[in-house]
Order: structure tokens, then C-alpha cells, then sequence
């Protein structure tokens, strides 16, 4: 509440929710039973606190590597858009998710909620080009509306408080540049 009150917005980082769907020895039934504990853990945690000042951030939580044992985001969206948040942050720039998008074709956004999908990854140190940052927003924007979407990274690029991030502080600050270029080229577009 301290945060709220402070004039922040909150944001709440769960990467372990994706995990449950990757544990060995659960069953679909345990999956979804445990998924939803964490949800209702989230809810409890949050109460009191008006939606629209909570972001809800999921993710893999690692850097650089194969992903192959990674939820999909159909895994999890239905868990993740039970969270009483305003918004909802989650990796779609990668290579292993970001055609995931799709999902929103048939996955409706609740009124009022908002997405931000990653538009530059935390696990490369190649930086992505405006112009393909202002595309998939506009993916996204098409999709669920120009004004449900907000631009945003994968996840953060140091997963751990003390891990020594792969991708470099100058790498990182240009990424940051280029989403910001993304931003605009894709907002010259859906509001003009």
C-alpha cells in the first residue's frame, strides 16, 4: 500500500507461474489446482489496492539459452488475466515466444485492461531495430486495440539482484532507445 500511496505503480514480478506448468511429476490437474493457488495468492496479496495501479509482470526469468522447457503463453494467459491487476506484462520478443501473439486472436483482453508485451529482449545483446519494435506493437495493436498496449521489455536485464547480466549497461540504454523510436514510428501509425 506504502508504494501505492506513494504515487508509484506497483508491479508485482511472478516468473514462477510459467514454471508450474514445466515441473515434473504434476499432473494437469496438480498444474492447474497449484496455478491457481498462485493467483489467489496474488489476489490476497494486492487486495485493497485499485487494479488500475498494479502491473503484473510474468516471464522465464533466465537469460541467454535454449528456452526449450518454457510455458507457452496459451498455457498461462488464463491464470495470468485472473490477477486483479491493470496490466499485464510478458515476454514477446524473443524467438521462442514472440509468435505468440496470435493467441490474442481468440483470447479477448478484459475491458479496461491493458498489455505490454516485451518489444526488446533481455536475452540477446543484439538491439532491435525501431522499426520492428513498431511492428509487433502494432501486432499487438491490432489485435486488442491501440490503446490497450504499451510498449515494454521482456523481462528486466539483471533476473537476479546479484547475477551479472549477459547484455551490457551501453547495450541495454540503446535498446531502451530503440524501443523508444519503436514506440513513436508505431504510434505516428495507429493515432494519426
Amino acid at each position: 500500500m506504502a508504494i501505492v500511496a506513494a504515487g508509484f505503480l506497483l508491479q508485482v514480478d511472478d516468473p514462477f507461474l510459467p514454471d508450474i506448468f514445466y515441473e515434473p511429476g504434476l499432473s494437469e490437474e496438480q498444474m492447474k489446482w497449484r496455478a491457481n493457488l498462485y493467483v489467489d495468492a496474488t489476489n490476497a496479496a494486492i487486495q485493497g489496492i485499485p487494479c488500475e495501479r498494479v502491473r503484473f509482470h510474468t516471464c522465464y526469468g533466465i537469460n541467454e539459452g535454449p528456452r526449450l522447457y518454457e510455458a507457452s503463453l496459451p498455457e498461462i494467459i488464463d491464470y495470468v488475466l485472473k490477477i486483479n491487476a491493470g496490466s499485464y506484462s510478458f515476454e514477446a520478443a524473443n524467438p521462442r515466444h514472440e509468435h505468440e501473439y496470435h493467441l490474442f486472436e481468440r483470447v479477448k483482453v478484459p475491458e479496461g485492461k491493458v498489455l505490454i508485451p516485451g518489444v526488446i529482449t533481455h536475452a540477446s545483446n543484439i538491439v532491435e531495430h525501431p522499426e520492428l519494435i513498431a511492428e509487433r506493437l502494432l501486432r499487438f495493436a491490432k489485435l486488442v486495440g491501440r490503446e490497450n498496449v504499451i510498449a515494454g521489455a521482456d523481462c528486466g536485464f539483471s533476473s537476479q539482484a546479484l547475477y551479472r547480466t549477459e547484455v551490457h549497461p551501453t547495450v541495454v540504454w540503446e535498446k531502451f532507445k530503440a524501443m523508444r523510436e519503436g514506440a513513436d514510428l508505431a504510434s505516428r501509425q495507429l493515432w494519426q
